[in-house]
């Protein structure tokens, strides 16, 4: 049977929020590459460049985001039965990529930099900058973490671990500036654009994994699938439960399960037990779309699961 329509519209997630962190995160890119290619072109810094090469793959990967969130709240049709929630994985990877070749885009001029070192001008302009960055992209990932609670996104979710490493980024930037300032060497400057191209491949991969997962419909993680099951268990007519399956289709989670209930048992008693299992998981997991099918109490085979069963991984 399917949950989906004994859920509360209160209990959904807001898409609206969704929408509103990728237009902010848009809004927020766009106004620090103005800033930073303007302390890059009065500095010449190769950390002003790292962090502008940063904040215009933001801009690049935050549009994607915003279009892939639009996309995705797309309601299911004849060609797409269970909505366009993988969408998200899709910008996911997308992020990934443009962010591994920004990767070797800086460690090349930063290579550049570090065998042909040259004086930084303006270093109050810069740091101005930097300081100016770093508020912004703090009040950015404090809106983006509040509309998370509200619709969880993985476009949005990416988004803010982005834009959260770009606090340490720029307050990274900042010191290197200031050591420089204070007489370091120049090599210090080039030395942490190498630096923030590490932290970037980084962050890349663990967005691209993420993305990965969606498309290949991986598990939730094993907490939430023991905190499912003890739901399950915890209602005294289920006297088994098996082949547990979970996935996380953009806001959506899936879930489907079998469950083993008295042979002797009427339909309508039969239907009320696993009513009141959904119900209780909902409470829960409200953005979840649940499929729960009926066996009689030991007789649990059929032609969906003929040998193996997982309920959680080993």
């Amino acid at each position: 049977m399917n949950a989906q329509g004994n859920k509360s519209t209160a209990s959904l997630p807001d898409s609206r929020f969704a929408l509103m962190a990728g237009g902010a995160a848009v809004s927020t890119a766009v106004i620090l590459i103005v800033a930073k290619t303007a302390a890059w072109m009065m500095t010449g810094s190769a950390s002003v460049l790292a962090s502008l090469t940063d904040s215009m793959m933001d801009a690049w990967v935050s549009g994607v985001n915003l279009l892939a969130i639009r996309y995705s709240l797309k309601p299911a049709d004849a060609d797409h039965r269970y909505g366009h929630g993988k969408i998200e994985g899709i910008a996911a990877l997308f992020q990934a990529a443009l962010m591994s070749a920004a990767t070797v885009f800086l460690c090349l001029e930063a290579s550049s930099r570090l065998y042909k070192p040259a004086p930084i001008e303006s270093m109050s302009v810069a740091i101005g900058v930097m300081v100016f960055s770093t508020i912004l992209s703090a009040v950015l990932v404090a809106v983006q973490r509040y509309c998370l609670s509200r619709a969880p996104s993985l476009a949005v979710e990416s988004d803010q671990a982005h834009y959260a490493t770009d606090i340490i980024v720029n307050a990274g930037t900042l010191v290197a500036l200031f050591f420089v300032h204070r007489g370091a060497p120049l090599w210090v400057d080039s030395a942490f654009a190498f630096v923030v191209a590490a932290y970037l491949a980084r962050t890349a991969f663990g967005i691209g994994m993420k993305g990965f997962n969606m498309l290949m419909d991986r598990e939730l993680p094993d907490e939430q699938r023991v905190r499912i099951l003890e739901i399950i268990h915890a209602e005294p007519r289920v006297l088994g439960v098996h082949d547990l399956r979970t996935r996380a289709i953009g806001m959506k989670v899936h879930i489907s399960f079998d469950v083993e209930i008295d042979p002797q048992a009427s339909l309508q008693n039969a239907h009320d037990v696993t009513r009141d299992v959904e119900s209780a998981i909902l409470k829960e997991f409200p953005s979840s779309e649940i499929m729960i099918h009926m066996d009689p109490a030991g007789d649990p085979h059929d032609s969906r699961h003929p040998e193996i069963a997982w309920s959680v991984r080993q």
